[in-house]
């Protein structure tokens, strides 16, 4: 058939030999393209390597967004919420957060249909994956005009079996990441038939990708970099479609950060975008030279990980490295390997503006720079999810290196995969891979598999021993046998111990440590590690709220009140428990009008707090102070709840 200027066939030459002489006459037919039959192999083999997934439950921030996520959990109702506010708005009052609405806004349309079940957000998770990894595919078989098929394919295939995505497949909560990455190649896959085609419609709809993309997760906004390497370089035929796509491109970045302004500071006592990112940059945030370096180190480590996924992680701890300097052997190898791809990706795409070597390796700097830590500082410094765009770049250097163990004239052919000598170095790497896949995937079963499987690659990592402990504690939570209980709790405070030997100074181990002392009644360690807890962290309110409860049922009521009011002035909000409590202690100490405040703020916050029993209370405090008229007003209400209650004669 005749082509439109420009316009991209997509059935190669190489692609369209190999099905005339196959003598198939399904393939005579044109039934499949080779495109469209690799697509169907990635597309079962991307669910393939998951489906074991599907059998997990929800794991670490599984939590924040959906389990314990009031927005999600109204379904459709809850979804102009989830547009309009931060995306741990609806687990925290905490709004100091990133924009994401668009998983959420999913989570709440599955919510809706199936309520809390683990294996659709799994499912989701799987479809979404294996679209992305097709779309990828497609996008860089597009890119290489159709003329370099296999290496796009083996790419393609690299990235779905990388162990090291396990992390974003397996965790529901990564389906932001996914939609951020399925919407953004599916926009390239688009704008590159804008490019090419000039149909008026295809520009607004990749754009519109993009919008979806960037909602999904901000992750996207690297593309401000990756579309001018695209359409300035190598796809530059027209140079105002180029110009209009990279324009689009702006146009999100602003729509974007226009929002996300918006969301900030809707609530006059949020500061501004800019204070935000001035607050996260690492100027903002303090950097300095001596803390370059342990930045440095961590980004050759994430470079190590895409050539050996392993160990892998849910948490890095990196605080040995925290004082490495640019004398460490560690940060030194990064630099030179960091300077050598800089080098190498602007060499190779001066000297020739199509070179796919130079496209892999600025696709893969690009993308890392938002997860460097190098511009902003992230809450962690090194995750698994970082490597997910990233590892394009990666993955398309291995197809590349691949391609040349190919005979330069089969380098295009899909005959090529049935050469030998490079399909002896590429099976066994996508066994192995796709190995370390599969039994990584089991590791996110639950929280509790996972803690220990990462704490068996990371003993000496005093976060990891903590979370173990945390882990038990949950699990203690829900089992019912006492005998079983008390043999969790004692094995939690084992790892709480183990932590806090490795860091005596870590906060959250003492507080956790308390608490399973006062689960054994050990309440002289308890208040010994609440006590270590304000020391280190005076504004620790569990660790207020916890000694008071101490001293509240050692019958020790000063104290205990000293350390109610100490919670209630760390949190601004009224805590009821606190304020219920402390009235108790008042009416102890016989500070009678003090008790009635307490039992006032309990009514004013939750009144149906303990039963009601803020209303017999105050019956019985007035009746002490002799004030009949509010003795028998509060006993007519306390009545409602409790048929029977009167107030006595006499109370003491």
């Amino acid at each position: 058939m005749d082509l439109e200027p420009g316009q991209y066939q997509e059935e190669s030459i190489h692609e369209k030999s190999v099905n005339e002489a196959s003598g198939d006459p399904g393939l005579q037919g044109y039934t499949f393209t080779w495109v469209t039959k690799l697509s169907i192999i990635l597309t079962i083999l991307s669910c393939l390597l998951y489906a074991n997934t599907l059998r997990n439950d929800y794991v670490l921030d599984d939590v924040t967004m959906i389990t314990e996520n009031h927005y999600v959990q109204q379904g459709f109702s809850g979804i102009p919420l989830l547009l309009t506010t931060h995306h741990m708005e609806g687990f925290s009052a905490n709004r100091m957060s990133d924009y994401r609405p668009l998983s959420l806004v999913m989570f709440a349309i599955e919510y809706q249909f199936f309520g809390l079940d683990p294996a659709m957000g799994h499912f989701f998770n799987i479809v979404f994956f294996a679209a992305a990894v097709v779309f990828l595919f497609l996008f860089l078989n597009k890119l290489f005009n159709g003329e370099k098929i296999v290496v796009a394919f083996v790419a393609a295939l690299l990235f779905a079996v990388h162990p090291v995505h396990t992390e974003v497949v397996a965790n529901i909560k990564s389906r932001d990441e996914l939609m951020c990455f399925f919407f953004a190649f599916a926009a390239l896959n688009v704008l590159i038939n804008y490019a090419r085609q000039g149909r008026w419609y295809q520009l607004p709809c990749g754009i519109i990708l993009l919008v979806l993309a960037v909602l999904s997760k901000e992750t996207v906004l690297t593309f401000l970099g990756v579309i001018p390497l695209i359409f300035f370089f190598y796809e530059n035929q027209n140079k105002k479609r180029s110009l209009l796509i990279t324009l689009g491109m702006v146009a999100v970045v602003i729509f974007f950060l226009f929002i996300w302004n918006y969301v900030q500071t809707r609530d006059t006592e949020q500061p501004s975008l800019a204070a935000n990112l001035i607050h996260s940059s690492s100027i903002g945030a303090g950097g300095s030279t001596a803390r370059v370096a342990p930045k440095l180190l961590i980004l050759g480590y994430q470079l190590r990980l895409l050539f050996v996924p392993y160990p892998l992680n849910s948490h890095y701890s990196f605080s040995d490295v925290a004082h490495v300097s640019f004398t460490n052997i560690g940060v030194l190898l990064s630099i030179a390997a960091y300077l050598f791809l800089v080098y190498m990706g602007l060499m190779k795409l001066f000297k020739n503006k199509k070179d796919p070597w130079a496209f892999a390796i600025l696709f893969y700097l690009i993308t890392l720079s938002l997860f460097s830590n190098l511009i902003f500082t992230l809450g962690q410094p090194l995750a698994n999810r970082y490597a997910f765009f990233p590892s394009v770049g990666f993955c398309l250097a291995c197809a590349l290196a691949f391609e040349r163990w190919i005979s330069t004239e089969q380098a295009g052919d899909i005959a090529a995969l049935k050469n030998w000598r490079p399909i002896a170095v590429l099976v066994p790497v996508l066994l192995v891979f796709s190995a370390m896949t599969i039994a990584r995937n089991t590791d996110w079963k639950d929280n509790l598999t996972l803690v220990n499987a990462d704490l068996s690659k990371s003993s000496g990592d005093y976060i990891s021993q903590y979370k173990v402990g945390l882990e038990l504690q949950v699990k203690y939570d829900s089992e019912p046998d006492t005998a079983a209980k008390r043999r969790i709790n004692d094995l939690s405070i084992k790892y709480f111990l183990r932590s806090l030997q490795i860091n005596p100074g870590y906060t959250e181990a003492h507080s956790d440590l308390g608490v399973a002392y006062f689960r054994e009644n050990n309440f002289d360690s308890a208040e010994f590690h609440f006590k270590k807890v304000l020391e280190l962290n005076p504004l620790h309110y569990n660790a207020a709220f916890n000694l008071a409860t101490i001293f509240f049922k050692e019958q020790r009521f000063p104290e205990a009140v000293f350390y109610y009011e100490k919670a209630v002035r760390i949190d601004s909000a009224v805590d009821v428990a606190a304020w219920y409590n402390m009235g108790i202690c008042y009416t102890r100490l016989r500070q009678f009008d003090t008790a009635i405040r307490c039992s006032k703020k309990v009514i004013a916050a939750a009144p149906q707090f303990a039963g009601y029993r803020s209303f017999c209370n105050l019956a019985l405090l007035y009746q002490i102070i002799g004030n009949a008229d509010s003795t028998k007003k509060y006993e007519q209400i306390a009545q409602k709840y409790y048929q029977g209650f009167h107030v006595p004669s006499s109370v003491e």
